[in-house]
């Protein structure tokens, strides 16, 4: 699967936290709700293996002017239930 032209499987994101920390994560899943794009991140073992022993975190993305995704916190509690929500049903669909 792509998104907006990037394999899921070569993006790599680092989510910054508050304490300082950081961990780099890859891309699960790439789904769209209500007009929205979403990524469900997994951390990494390794340079790509996904850690399926960790917690998916799901975050809105977006394209910036040269075709990159920008990973947005998502701040709404109520949007959020809607993408986990959906991503739920994802889950065991597969």
């Amino acid at each position: 699967m792509d998104f907006m032209g990037k394999k899921l499987e070569d993006i790599v994101v680092t989510l910054p936290f508050a304490d300082g920390s950081e961990v780099d994560c890859g891309v699960y899943s790439y789904f769209e709700v209500n007009n929205k794009k979403y990524f469900a991140l997994l951390p990494l073992k390794g340079e790509k293996e996904l850690d399926f022993s960790q917690s998916y975190m799901l975050y809105e993305v977006e394209e910036d002017e040269e075709g990159n995704p920008v990973v947005l916190y998502i701040e709404n509690d109520y949007e959020y239930a809607v993408a986990a929500q959906y991503f739920s049903r994802q889950l065991k669909e597969k």
